[in-house]
């Protein structure tokens, strides 16, 4: 089964080195170059995004409160919940609002990938989707009858080979293109 686990994600320090992400998923994994990349993000304090070139990006807090964002002088609200989306290429600087939150992104490069990211919460048969991603502490799935357990931040890759339900829980369902 496709399943990893948050301590099998790669490690890596933001590009302006004020954090560390931890990859589940890109084209090319662990090394530039790639035209989408999926990602969990701490952020501990008010800080400035790494700037990404032609990225568009989508942001779901999984963890903590919410964050404000300031992208090129407009605001964008992120709440627990609700998938933020705004460009990777604007200066972009966050706001924590209740302290520490743990982010989840979708980056894609314009015009050479692109993708939806959904909040789900309600339990049932799930579209085909390229991974899902746990948000809730724990959430439950059947992947073609056979039931699985993900814990917060455990990624099912490779979503679109199956027949999945969320038997419980809450997950991000990530479709590219």
């Amino acid at each position: 089964m496709p399943i990893q686990r948050f301590d099998e994600h790669l490690t890596a320090p933001w590009p302006n080195g004020k954090g560390t992400s931890y990859e589940i998923a890109s084209q090319t994994p662990g090394v530039a170059g790639w035209t989408w990349r999926v990602a969990i993000a701490p952020v501990l304090e008010d800080c400035d995004f790494s700037h990404f070139e032609n990225v568009h990006r989508q942001l779901l807090i999984i963890s903590g409160g919410e964050m404000i964002l300031n992208v090129g002088g407009e605001t964008v609200v992120c709440k627990p919940g609700e998938v933020a989306v705004f460009a990777g290429d604007i200066a972009t600087t966050a706001t924590l609002v209740d302290g520490p939150i743990v982010d989840l992104n979708l980056m894609t490069v314009r015009g050479k990938a692109s993708g939806v990211m959904t909040h789900i919460t309600r339990p049932g048969l799930l579209a085909k989707a390229e991974m899902l991603v746990a948000v809730s502490d724990t959430a439950e799935i059947s992947v073609d009858g056979e039931r699985f357990s993900l814990q917060h931040q455990d990624a099912f890759l490779d979503a679109n080979k199956n027949q999945i339900t969320l038997i419980s829980g809450t997950i991000a369902h990530i479709t590219l293109a």
